[in-house]
């Protein structure tokens, strides 16, 4: 079964990305979750369908 879970992604102290796994339906992990733990994947996604309607 292929993963579908998607990775954080934050900046961290050194500079790198986070490599730990997003929580389910949010697009950071639960460290980095701060103001992004209500920004859930499928808003992004809809924000970029409607960028790319355009």
């Amino acid at each position: 079964m292929a993963r579908t879970q998607s990775i954080c992604g934050a900046r961290t102290r050194g500079g790198g990305r986070c490599r730990r796994l997003a929580m389910i339906g949010a697009s950071r992990c639960n460290l980095h979750r701060g103001d992004w733990a209500t920004y859930t994947i499928e808003r992004f996604r809809e924000k970029e369908r409607r960028r790319r309607k355009r």
